[in-house]
C-alpha cells in the first residue's frame, strides 16, 4: 500500500498542470467490464465468461461503470490523456469447504465476489488517422469495498445466506491500460486491458495472483473541442 500510495498525489499533481493547458477535450463515459484472474490455478479453473462447475451457480454478468476523462493538446501524432472511473467490478472467487461448530463438513462452494472500484489513469495516446488511436500508460486502481455471496446453504434444516465483507483482496493495485479507440463525431468507442502489475491478494498463499479487467467503453465529447 505504501508503496503504491505516492502515485495519487502524483496524478493530482499532473492533473493540476494539464488543467491549465489550452485546447483540451473532455468526455464522460460508460462501460460494461470483467474481472480475469491469471496465477491462481483454482480461480483459473471458473472463467468470468462461463462456468465449469456443477453447483448451478450459471453464467455471471460482468461488472459496469463510468467515468470522466480529458485529453491534452495535441502534439503531432500523440496526446496525454487522463481518466478518472468508478465501477462495480465482479468474478467467481476461488472454491470454499465450509463447516459448522462441530466440524461438520457443509459442502464446497464458489462465492461471486463484488467490489467497488475507484481508479485513476495516464495514458499516451497514439493517433491513427483521424477516427482511431492506440494507448499506452499506467494507472491504480483503490478496492473500497468488497463482499463474498456464497449463495446459501442448508444448517440444520434451515436455510443460511453466507454473505461477507472479503478482506482479501488488495486495497491499491497498480496497472497497465492498454487501449484501442474510435471517434466518430462526438462518440468514442474503446476496447481497453487494464492489466495488473502488482499483487491482487494480500493472503501469502495467493501473492502471485494478478487481476486483469477488460473494458468495453462508451464516450461522449464535451465543448468546442470536441467539434
Amino acid at each position: 500500500m505504501k508503496r503504491l500510495s505516492f502515485l495519487l498525489p502524483a496524478f493530482i499533481l499532473v492533473f493540476a498542470w494539464a488543467s491549465a493547458l489550452e485546447a483540451q477535450l473532455w468526455q464522460v463515459h460508460l462501460n460494461g467490464n470483467e474481472t480475469f484472474i491469471t496465477g491462481n490455478e483454482l480461480q483459473g479453473q471458473y472463467p468470468i465468461l462461463w462456468y465449469s462447475g456443477d453447483e448451478g451457480r450459471g453464467v455471471l454478468v460482468g461488472g459496469f461503470g463510468g467515468g470522466v476523462s480529458y485529453t491534452t493538446v495535441r502534439m503531432g501524432a500523440y496526446r496525454l490523456r487522463y481518466q478518472l472511473n468508478l465501477q462495480r467490478s465482479r468474478f467467481y472467487d476461488h472454491p470454499v469447504i465450509f463447516h459448522d461448530e462441530n466440524g461438520q463438513m457443509l459442502g464446497g462452494v464458489i462465492g461471486i465476489n463484488t467490489n467497488l472500484n475507484a481508479s485513476l489513469q495516464a495514458s499516451w495516446q497514439w493517433l491513427l488517422g483521424s477516427h482511431y488511436a492506440m494507448g499506452v500508460g499506467l494507472g491504480t486502481r483503490y478496492t473500497f469495498r468488497s463482499i463474498t455471496d456464497f449463495g446459501k446453504l442448508e444448517v440444520r434444516g434451515q436455510t443460511t445466506a453466507l454473505k461477507e465483507r472479503n478482506y482479501a483482496l488488495a486495497p491499491e493495485v497498480l496497472f497497465l491500460p492498454v487501449e484501442f479507440s474510435s471517434y466518430f463525431g462526438r462518440f468514442s468507442y474503446a476496447l481497453r486491458l487494464e492489466a495488473g502489475l502488482t499483487n491482487f491478494s494480500r493472503l501469502d498463499a495467493f501473492r502471485g495472483d494478478r487481476g486483469h479487467l477488460l473494458f468495453l467503453e462508451v464516450g461522449y465529447r464535451l465543448g468546442k473541442a470536441a467539434e
